[in-house]
């Protein structure tokens, strides 16, 4: 773990270097293998996916000519990460910001009320980080992922890597479980009995995962 500040902000300045091109060469790969038809589709994911789908964007690959499944995985892990770097780099004058200032503080409230009530997320910092972007509580995500980070004071970079660990996992799963869809992924898309019994017995186990984790938490408190 660094904790010399100035010698964070290097590493922080030269990542976000890394970062930037890792997104330009991914946009370029697009670019090259699908042409501007492909960069629109991926806008269009990117939008879907930052506003209100997140991962489950991913699942769009699956219909026949859209963007493959592994790339709106890369597209979905790199977001997140442009995110959380951003907010590290500047979330006290990003919170002064006209346009999405009032957002982020609301998403700094979400944040301190979800850690009063799972002050067990306190104990656990780093991997606390990572149960908070991957479980359903108050608005998760990279933002709010972020924020938390910071409101339990690890350093930014052990925030962004906490982010990575969890958008990562997310994404791989998702991916993985689209791939062994397979060819079978469409009909099974349009198959709405199929898919709401997909979805429920999912959502049934995570559910039970959920209200084990926060049971555990307030045992911790």
């Amino acid at each position: 773990m660094i904790t010399d500040p100035q010698l964070e902000s290097r590493v922080l300045f030269w990542g976000n270097l890394a970062l930037a091109a890792c997104v330009g060469l991914y946009l370029t790969f697009v670019f090259v293998t699908s042409g501007a038809a492909g960069m629109a589709e991926l806008a269009t994911a990117a939008g879907l996916s930052f506003a209100a789908f997140g991962k489950l964007v991913i699942f769009w690959g699956l219909k026949n000519g859209a963007t493959p499944v592994w790339s709106l995985a890369v597209m979905t892990f790199l977001i997140d990460m442009v995110l959380a770097s951003a907010l590290a780099s500047g979330l006290r004058g990003l919170e002064r910001a006209p346009l999405i200032g009032g957002w982020l503080h609301n998403s700094r409230t979400r944040a301190k009320e979800a850690l009063q009530e799972y002050p067990g997320l306190r104990r656990m910092a780093f991997f606390g980080v990572v149960a908070f972007v991957l479980l359903p509580i108050a608005g998760t995500g990279a933002i709010t992922g972020s924020i938390v980070a910071r409101l339990l004071g690890l350093p930014r970079l052990s925030g962004i890597g906490a982010i990575a660990v969890a958008s990562g996992w997310a994404a791989l799963s998702f991916s993985f479980l689209a791939y062994f869809l397979g060819e079978q992924g469409e009909a099974l898309i349009k198959n709405p009995l199929i898919v709401l019994g997909v979805v429920g017995l999912l959502s049934a186990v995570g559910w039970r995962l959920y209200r084990r984790f926060v049971a555990e938490l307030r045992r911790k408190a």
